[in-house]
């Protein structure tokens, strides 16, 4: 029955992701909204029988699967309905009960297709079907993990996708894809507050929970590890060094190849008049560059190259850069063309050097990428490759023979980073620029893959690009909350300490479930009363005792504006007061110049103050996190205080 349950669960996450996604279509939303009842109740049934899954609870599943797909159909997404697709393949309906993969224990290995894993990582004997080897259905799987202190820290799309998943459930974490401390501790925090035990890393059913979307594909694992060893960033530009030029980006598209030209023009496709707007004066000096022949690219990339090592560039084009690096179309291109170029010539190499009638491993795909991004193979050693892979070898030994003879063929001065590189994918473990990796953690086990995987989208892409904000598209207008200067919860900004005796809430009937709501966001810096603060209008004059707690229903929309407070009263290390949260209809009513649909109605936004600075130099942090992706919201600035909220789009304005 628990596999059982878990099904419904992911269903139900598909389906809330689809709901989203189909915004503006009232129809399909309607239907989804349906099925989602229908999950509920058939979930009810369960949990008061307490006992196995029926035949018709199964084949109620299987229906509600078949109207669920039908309406995603509908000019949603086909990802979406691949993915409601492969729930229903796991229900067997000639017989009424949960198919092979319901019947296997979480954590555990299909009985179908993979076996034993064997050492080295040579993997099991090749299955019938081969699109059986692996798939992501077993919730426990791990998919990425902290690595350990000797390690070098997991980073990547992949860990901003998680990050950024974080900060919306309402922890404070900067997406800056890098799994540090702080982002473990807020994993384990929301892994708490949802049921999970708390863990150094993320499950597969956790990612879907969390994210609403699909785990990483082999590709976003694979990019992670190499976009590490390429030392750059979505942002990033580096000079000279290495005679290609500039590099920039997550993989290092470079100016000598081309790479760079492909990859502006993409962006510049997908936001046209962006380039112009990020370089400004310095565009036209770009576009002839990007046009010049080789000696002359690499002249003019010495000219804005710095340092002895022509690693840096000049101002003002590495602000510049890094200006291009905020667009959401950025992160967005840089994904396509690292997987559109790179993936596909290393899928082909899998197929010329390992043989079908060998079993490809995780950790063969992650050296073949690696090997697309940083080699350029000749004929030669192409052959050579050949007749390596033809071989009897097989898992560690087969990759480690690649990777000595692609450091073979490499320039003289790049030769022994090109073989550290490669023999840290033989067994997944190796010292690349001095820092030393392990695999696991970054979500590459040596375990069989598919072809289904090899040609699997990334499920992240959308995820990672709307992180992304670009640095001049919020709104300077005023905003409709701006009317709330003249009414606003203004007291003396004289910080209050928290309460160590009875909460003054406490007589609320929901107390106690909302502290533990509380407890749940993990705040290192707010208590649970100071998010129940009723607002200073309401303890006296014509608002008195209007205002009520918020409505269960709207509570987890606290969290994400809470975390950002939080992490700002962290940053500033000054006391922060809170001065409005939650307004009922009625006093918001009564406050005067407050906005009709002022979104403290929706316990969204925060008005506050702080101990030090002022609301110039406030806003001013919380415009930062808003560029780093950390959240999507309104910034009003007023004489004496700040309002933010997390609305879903960004506005400024000045009251």
């Amino acid at each position: 029955m628990d596999q059982f349950v878990y099904l419904i669960e992911e269903t139900r996450n598909r389906l809330r992701a689809a709901f989203q996604a189909a915004a503006g279509k009232p129809a399909v939303q309607t239907s989804i909204a349906a099925a989602l009842q229908d999950l509920a109740d058939l979930q009810g049934q369960l949990e008061l029988q307490r006992m196995t899954a029926s035949a018709e609870q199964v084949a109620a599943l299987s229906g509600i699967l078949n109207g669920a797909i039908a309406a995603v159909s509908n000019d949603i997404s086909m990802f979406l309905v691949g993915d409601l697709q492969k729930i229903r393949a796991q229900l067997d309906p000639s017989s009424g009960l949960p198919g092979r993969s319901l019947n296997s224990l979480p954590g555990e290995p299909d009985p179908i297709g993979t076996g034993p894993q064997t050492p080295g990582g040579n993997g099991p004997s090749r299955p019938s079907d081969p699109s059986e080897t692996f798939t992501w259905d077993a919730p426990q799987r791990p998919v990425i993990s902290a690595a350990g202190s000797q390690f070098r820290r997991v980073n990547g799309p992949v860990v901003m996708a998680l990050q950024l998943a974080l900060s919306r459930s309402g922890q404070a974490v900067d997406p800056d894809g890098d799994f540090g401390g702080v982002t473990g501790s807020a994993l384990r925090r929301w892994q708490s507050a949802n049921g999970f035990a708390p863990s150094n890393g993320i499950t597969v059913e956790q990612w879907i929970k969390l994210t609403g979307v699909s785990p990483p594909s082999l590709f976003d694992l694979c990019l992670g590890v190499t976009s590490d060893f390429e030392g750059t960033k979505f942002d990033k530009v580096v000079g000279n060094f290495d005679g290609a030029g500039l590099t920039f980006g997550l993989i290092g598209f470079t100016l000598v190849n081309g790479e760079l030209k492909q990859l502006l023009t993409t962006i510049e496709r997908l936001k046209p008049g962006c380039l112009s707007e990020a370089f400004g004066a310095l565009h036209t000096e770009l576009l002839t560059a990007l046009d010049l022949p080789e000696t002359k690219k690499i002249a003019w990339a010495n000219s804005v190259s710095l340092g002895p090592t022509r690693s840096e560039v000049t101002e003002p084009w590495k602000k510049a850069f890094s200006r291009l690096g905020t667009y959401p179309e950025n992160r967005r291109a840089q994904m396509e063309r690292a997987r559109s170029i790179y993936w596909e010539t290393a899928c082909k190499h899998l197929d010329q050097f390992i043989p079908t009638i060998k079993v490809r491993s995780d950790l063969d795909a992650a050296l073949w990428y690696d090997t697309a991004v940083q080699n350029r193979l000749d004929e030669t050693e192409r052959k050579s490759l050949a007749a390596i892979g033809a071989s009897v070898a097989t898992g560690t030994s087969l990759r480690e023979q690649f990777a000595e003879a692609i450091a073979a063929g490499s320039s003289t001065a790049w030769k022994e980073d090109v073989k550290r590189r490669k023999l840290t994918f033989v067994a997944g473990s190796g010292v690349v620029h001095g820092s030393t990796y392990n695999l696991n953690a970054w979500g590459l086990t040596g375990r069989a893959i598919t072809a289904k995987e090899l040609s699997a989208p990334s499920p992240i892409a959308d995820l990672v690009a709307s992180g992304a904000v670009a640095w001049n598209t919020d709104i300077l207008l005023p905003d409709p909350e701006s009317g709330e200067a003249n009414g606003t919860d203004v007291v003396s900004p004289v910080m209050s300490m928290p309460s160590t005796g009875t909460s003054p809430h406490a007589a609320w009937p929901l107390y106690d479930k909302f502290r533990v709501f509380a407890d749940g966001l993990g705040l290192r810096h707010i208590t649970v009363d100071e998010l129940l603060f009723l607002g200073g209008q309401d303890r006296s004059g014509r608002c008195a005792s209007l205002n009520t707690y918020p409505p269960e229903k709207l509570w987890t929309n606290i969290g994400p504006t809470a975390a950002i407070i939080d992490k700002l009263r962290g940053d500033v290390g000054a006391a922060v007061r809170l001065l409005s949260l939650y307004r009922s209809p009625k006093y918001n009513t009564c406050i005067q110049g407050s906005a009709a649909n002022s979104f403290h109605m929706q316990y969204k936004a925060i008005d506050f103050v702080m101990q030090t600075g002022n609301p110039a130099s406030w806003s001013s942090k919380l415009r930062a996190y808003r560029a780093n992706g950390m959240f999507k919201g309104g910034i009003g600035v007023y004489g004496t205080f700040v309002h933010v909220d997390t609305r879903g789009e960004n506005k400024d304005w000045t009251g």
